[in-house]
């Protein structure tokens, strides 16, 4: 699973919309939706590690 893929899966399992997201990880809701986008947009941008890492540890997901 790729980070796209593995923020998805949190979003959903978290009931998290991209402005709540983007508040826990302090970055701009602009950054979240490039994250979202697929790889063929020229605006798509990789999702850092950290954010997934953060995510996993805010919520408790790190097994």
């Amino acid at each position: 699973m790729n980070n796209r893929e593995r923020l998805m899966e949190i979003m959903i399992d978290q009931d998290l919309d991209r402005l709540r997201l983007a508040e826990l990880l302090k970055v701009k809701r602009e950054e979240v939706d490039n994250w979202l986008l697929s790889r063929e947009s020229k605006n798509n941008k990789e999702i850092p590690d950290m954010a997934i890492e953060l995510l996993e540890v805010k919520f408790n997901l790190k097994e």
